[in-house]
């Protein structure tokens, strides 16, 4: 069945001004009552936007499964590369982001083919569906979004002894580009590791350790065991990180997101080899935990895998 290419055109361009004056309202976080990082946001608003799709599609072309299936979720995901086309939002959040929209835009498509093939006109119900993002979000600002911490875990083995490891370890010195592995998240927009530097060996040392695009975390060293485990906490001032650096929504440090501490444990084998055990806390504080720490996990697996990767190579260079 085709479908008129202008009724396309006309939908798209109602539920894209519907889409941009929503975005506009929520990320300008009016009074505190809409914001972009909230379930009314992340979850309602695609919901509607499916919603809105399909009802239009079947009104101003005709019922199909392409208007309720197809067309929504496609449409979330133009809307998703309109905004990075339009730099409305970084490339790491739309990455996050465009499975779960897509899929909610999926599901208010569904609804409303559902409501059109009981009821003659649907008015009433998409103009409910259109305004509950405006609704659901007030009344989610109402409670406080639940904290979560969780520890991302990595190792490797390398080919050295514990005192190359070590100086290795609690100071890291100018890492090269050509150094790191290629990894996806500097890819879509993390700044790379550059160096870490230490004030003085010992507990209460201080630790800085630097990011491209001038980002810096400021780390006191809590255990210090030399050629064994060291251990420090984590301060990031989300005053002292440019903007540019990560997206607003999750800025290490902020309101959603939280580096706590990080350790370094190193663990002799009996074959000569070292596991190098890097560990580090963090703090999630959204309405989709669960979500996002899924993601969480996987932008730092890469991190700290690509950190354990150079001082690797490093180490084993020494060694040889």
């Amino acid at each position: 069945m085709r479908v008129n290419r202008r009724h396309i055109l006309v939908i798209a361009s109602i539920v894209a001004l519907y889409a941009l004056i929503t975005w506009l309202l929520f990320s300008q976080s009016l009074g505190g009552w809409l914001q972009t990082v909230s379930a009314a946001f992340i979850y309602t608003l695609p919901c509607s936007v499916g919603a809105l799709v399909c009802f239009l599609g079947y009104k101003l072309d005709r019922p199909s499964g392409f208007w309720a299936y197809a067309a929504p979720a496609l449409t979330m995901f133009a809307l998703v590369i309109a905004s990075l086309l339009f730099n409305m939002e970084a490339i790491i959040c739309a990455v996050v982001a465009a499975p779960i929209l897509m899929i909610m835009a999926f599901i208010g498509g569904v609804i409303m083919s559902l409501i059109l093939k009981r009821t003659e006109s649907g008015r009433l119900s998409i103009t409910f569906l259109v305004l509950l993002p405006y609704a659901v979000s007030p009344i989610e600002q109402m409670w406080q979004a639940p904290h979560e911490t969780r520890v991302m875990q990595n190792a490797v083995t390398i080919k050295a002894s514990p005192a190359v490891i070590w100086n290795q370890i609690y100071q890291v010195p100018a890492i090269r580009k050509e150094e790191l592995p290629a990894q996806w998240i500097y890819l879509i927009g993390f700044p790379r590791p550059i160096a870490a530097t230490i004030d003085k060996q010992g507990i209460g040392g201080r630790r800085h350790a630097t990011f491209e695009r001038d980002v810096s975390f400021f780390e006191v060293v809590t255990v210090w065991e030399p050629q064994h485990r060291l251990s420090f906490t984590i301060k990031a001032d989300p005053e002292f990180i440019p903007h540019t650096a990560f997206d607003r929504h999750i800025i290490v440090g902020g309101r959603f997101y939280d580096v706590l501490d990080g350790t370094y444990e190193i663990e002799p084998r009996s074959d000569g080899t070292c596991i190098l055990h890097l560990s580090s806390t963090h703090r999630l504080s959204t309405r989709f935990n669960r979500y996002a720490g899924w993601w969480s996990e996987w932008v730092m697996n890469q991190i700290q895998g690509s950190i354990l990767e150079v001082i690797r190579q490093r180490c084993e260079h020494i060694q040889s």
